[in-house]
């Protein structure tokens, strides 16, 4: 009797789990483009949106640990063994750098993320050989190294427009203090995501995060560590103590305030600190833990017996394609905020109203799904491969004219 066979390992590509990974991101990259505030200022630490905070800060890890994820798609077999594309991934890095290049042109206030991608995408060749656990401990290690190495670089350096020092170590998505998540991405996108197991033990591993990333740095804030941050902050008019510290936490600016180093252990949303980094990767992972079986129902919508079941895979199968096509769906919001501001003189500076989310949301949910029901990928990510494979093809052909006319 011939051994069975076995089970096939499920590609991620056909995980729809990932695709409502990336929607949640996209929705939270609308929360804090044309949303609500998380924070508004006002007496002692000012008012906390929570709702609305979750979005603005863990988003652009999500948008880097699915980056991460994608590289997988990228990987070709030769002689037995799986290689990463090096040549098509540089090629795909310079096409997104041009891309985001043009939506940053369109002078909108979002800070355009895909330059930083396409820094991320250089940066993490030199990885894409290694196996797994070996992928975790560089992340790992590179979580605890990278955000101390950008606090005492930026406080021994400055180079205020320098593009290479703000893509590296100062910038919005500087690559000292978002690789981890890169890293991590990548690693899990190896994993056999259908396993019930993986799935498991990424909730485990996120919920363990979750407690050292916000838990512990909860606790040592109760312990003090902010009143002594806040003993050394200069004074300034107008505000006490506690209103300068929340200003600062809530700041947003990719990096931690160079004034402590207990600024490394302090929670502060899109802040690069030690708490920030631990809690955005056990967010990546707690979520996909959850999406990857929900994404499972979107079969559901198709002969299930049972209303609600049919019902979980209709709306499964409806906000799926917001992350299927994310990079268009990227584009197309920028390019409407800058359209909008032409034609009306609306900036989208500052706080928009939940209308305004909900008008940007339901456009692009319907953008993306009547795209996806007449052809099989965004526009900009068809784009992308076409000029892609058009660029390696090319180079081929040079090189391969250049090697005949060297013969003798």
């Amino acid at each position: 009797m011939s051994a069975p066979a076995p089970r096939e390992r499920t590609s991620i590509a056909r995980l729809v789990g990932l695709d409502l990974f990336r929607a949640v991101a996209v929705f939270g990259m609308l929360v804090a483009h044309v949303g609500p505030a998380a924070w508004t200022p006002g007496e002692g630490f000012g008012t906390v949106h929570v709702h609305w905070e979750f979005f603005h800060s863990r988003m652009p890890a999500m948008f880097a640990f699915a980056a991460g994820l994608s590289l997988n798609l990228g990987r070709r077999r030769k002689a037995g063994t799986v290689q990463p594309a090096i040549v098509p991934t540089l090629i795909r890095a310079a096409l997104i750098a041009v891309c985001g290049v043009a939506l940053t042109l369109l002078s909108t206030p979002v800070v355009v993320i895909l330059l930083s991608f396409a820094v991320w995408f250089v940066l993490v060749l030199p990885f894409r050989r290694l196996g797994v656990r070996v992928l975790l401990v560089v992340a790992g290690v590179w979580t605890v190294a990278g955000p101390l190495v950008s606090l005492l670089a930026r406080r021994a350096i400055d180079l205020p427009g320098n593009l290479a020092w703000e893509a590296l170590v100062a910038g919005d998505y500087p690559a000292l203090t978002w690789m981890p998540f890169v890293l991590a991405g990548l690693a899990v996108g190896r994993m056999d995501l259908s396993s019930r197991r993986v799935r498991m033990n990424l909730a485990v591993a996120g919920g363990v995060l979750l407690g050292v990333g916000y838990g512990l740095s909860a606790l040592l804030l109760a312990r003090g560590v902010g009143a002594r941050i806040m003993d050394g902050l200069a004074p300034v008019e107008g505000m006490d103590a506690t209103q300068q510290f929340a200003r600062l936490f809530f700041k947003e600016r990719g990096v931690t305030d160079t004034g402590s180093w207990l600024w490394l252990l302090v929670p502060a949303p899109h802040s690069g600190s030690w708490a920030d980094v631990i809690g955005c990767l056990g967010v990546c992972a707690l979520l996909l833990a959850v999406l990857l079986p929900l994404g499972d129902a979107a079969r559901w919508a198709d002969g299930a017996e049972g209303r609600a079941k049919k019902m979980v895979g209709v709306a499964v199968a409806s906000i799926a394609p917001l992350g299927a096509m994310v990079l268009s769906v990227y584009a197309a919001h920028i390019i409407a905020m800058a359209a909008i501001t032409a034609a009306t003189g609306h900036s989208f500076r500052g706080a928009q109203s939940v209308f305004t989310l909900a008008a940007f949301t339901v456009a692009l949910l319907i953008f993306a799904w009547a795209w996806l029901h007449r052809f099989r990928r965004g526009p900009l990510e068809w784009f992308l491969g076409w000029a892609s494979a058009l660029i390696e093809r090319t180079g081929r052909r040079v090189s391969a004219g250049w090697s005949r006319r060297s013969r003798p």
